[in-house]
């Protein structure tokens, strides 16, 4: 049986950790090839290349420091070099950053704003002019509800993924007579169900409760997700929430409960 992405090239940024990882594990069980990006964390970006590579795909981990365009230029070089061609681009590295808009500091803004929407810039059209000159491909990026409404405490969290959906809209419409698809993911809470995070976030489940669907969602939920929009031939310039309903009438307080 053919698999959806069969002989594919993905590059996940952020592939080596919680949905980053189930996004990475998922588009190899499609059938793609899978390079993962990381900028700290080589131990757990190796271990799920490691994983990949066991379940019989080919698997990469390269790492760089994506707020700089030599770095962002060098790891999709990289990840051509290794595979040779690159097809999908995941951009799931982020940051939080989160305190009340009138305590945080200047640095803490600058950081989440490099990495959430410059970062996400300069991988993207470094994928891009690669996909322009080859023929085409599929980018995603990894927002949040939150991009699409404010909740208390959100700083420059909320802001920057606002701005990343309207990147991602503005990539689509550019790049689609290139033959490329530009979608996004916006995730609510997610938890990995096996990480008794019930016992450490108890204002969490206090507000999942008030989600219409009553729950957190998990990693392989998005990963579907991800699934989806890089099979998607007909879809271009959306952002697909997977978030329990939960922006449609926002659960969230003042009152606890990371997101």
């Amino acid at each position: 049986m053919s698999l959806p992405l069969s002989g594919q090239v993905a590059l996940v940024t952020g592939g080596g950790r919680e949905i980053g990882r189930a996004i990475s594990l998922a588009l190899a069980g499609a059938g793609a090839n899978v390079a993962i990006g990381y900028r700290h964390d080589a131990a757990r970006a190796q271990q799920t290349a490691a994983d990949i590579i066991a379940r019989g795909r080919r698997a990469c981990a390269i790492t760089g420091d994506l707020v700089r365009r030599a770095d962002a230029e060098r790891v999709v070089a990289d990840t051509v070099t290794q595979f040779g061609r690159l097809d999908l681009l995941v951009i799931n590295a982020g940051a939080r950053g989160r305190a009340p808009l009138a305590t945080l500091d200047e640095a803490a803004w600058d950081e989440v704003v490099a990495v959430n929407l410059k970062a996400a810039f300069l991988i993207a059209t470094a994928a891009g002019r690669h996909m322009i000159a080859h023929g085409g491909g599929g980018i995603i990026t990894i927002a949040g509800a939150s991009a699409h409404r404010s909740y208390p405490g959100a700083g420059a969290y909320g802001p920057s993924k606002a701005a990343l959906v309207s990147l991602t809209k503005q990539m689509a419409l550019e790049w689609a007579p290139h033959g490329i698809r530009v979608n996004g993911v916006s995730p609510g809470p997610i938890r990995d169900p096996d990480s008794d995070w019930e016992t450490h976030e108890p204002g969490l489940v206090r507000q999942s409760a008030r989600i219409p669907l009553q729950r957190v969602g998990t990693p392989q939920e998005v990963a579907d997700a991800v699934l989806y929009l890089a099979s998607a031939s007909y879809v271009t310039g959306h952002m697909l929430l997977v978030d329990g309903g939960s922006a449609e009438t926002w659960y969230v307080t003042a009152d606890g409960g990371r997101l």
